[in-house]
């Protein structure tokens, strides 16, 4: 029991002092997480914990959706609520009769994401991006989901 509370004292940690692109890297990670286990239950049947992977899924993409700044972000930010959009009806439409592989097509998506975002962290990191307002001062994220 105390590894785990140790365990979630230090996600929290790093979530409440991460930057804003390491968040959403955070995020893009947890959720193919949850689909590569979730692909796996299913293959297994077990599909109680398929289900319940799939929709802290949803949640991560949720958040992901809800933290979308269509005033700054424009065309990008539109573009992200449509996939983010498609990823959740396809999602909500997972039932035990699905072909497995559904999951292959949506673990790319967020993958390419992914390696999108990556690139944003590394020329952030690099000096040659500003995140701008979504920064606080000492440079973490001002509002965080845990």
């Amino acid at each position: 029991m105390f590894a785990n509370t140790a365990q979630n004292a230090y996600r929290k940690t790093n979530v409440e002092t991460a930057d804003t692109a390491s968040l959403v890297l955070m995020c893009y990670d947890a959720t193919i997480r949850d689909l590569q286990q979730a692909q796996e239950y299913h293959a297994s049947r077990q599909m109680k914990a398929a289900y319940e992977r799939i929709r802290h899924g949803q949640d991560v993409i949720t958040e992901l959706m809800i933290g979308l700044d269509f005033d700054r972000g424009g065309e990008i930010a539109v573009n992200l609520s449509r996939i983010y959009n498609y990823l959740l009806r396809e999602l909500i439409g997972i039932n035990s009769n699905k072909p497995l592989d559904t999951y292959n097509g949506l673990i790319t998506i967020l993958s390419e994401l992914r390696e999108a975002w990556q690139e944003v962290k590394r020329k952030y990191d690099r000096g040659e991006l500003h995140l701008g307002d979504l920064e606080g001062d000492e440079g973490r994220a001002r509002s965080v989901t845990a």
